[in-house]
């Protein structure tokens, strides 16, 4: 018997943002009934985002516009400030 070693990289197509969240949603729900409260899971995965993200760009001005363009999805702010800004210290 012969086996044939086919590379499933070039078979797999680029991942939807619907398979994206699906998956997670499936990552904290299995951490879930594994007994880890949701709200750590949530908090350690958004860490690990934040962290990457800072690598990948390696420009933390870059990563906190882009931050801030998610957080603004979500969080109310006003229109002239940002919620990076809201957190940010003075050095004053």
């Amino acid at each position: 018997m012969t086996l044939k070693v086919v590379p499933i990289q070039s078979k797999m197509t680029k991942p939807s943002l619907s398979e994206v969240v699906k998956r997670l949603e499936n990552v904290f729900n299995n951490f879930t009934l594994r007994g880890e409260d949701k709200l750590n899971i949530v908090i350690a995965s958004l860490s690990f985002c934040v962290w990457s993200l800072q690598k990948i760009l390696d420009n933390d001005e870059e990563m906190m516009v882009m931050l801030d363009e998610v957080i603004d999805q979500y969080v109310d702010v006003p229109e002239d400030e940002s919620y990076v800004e809201l957190f940010t210290p003075d050095n004053d």
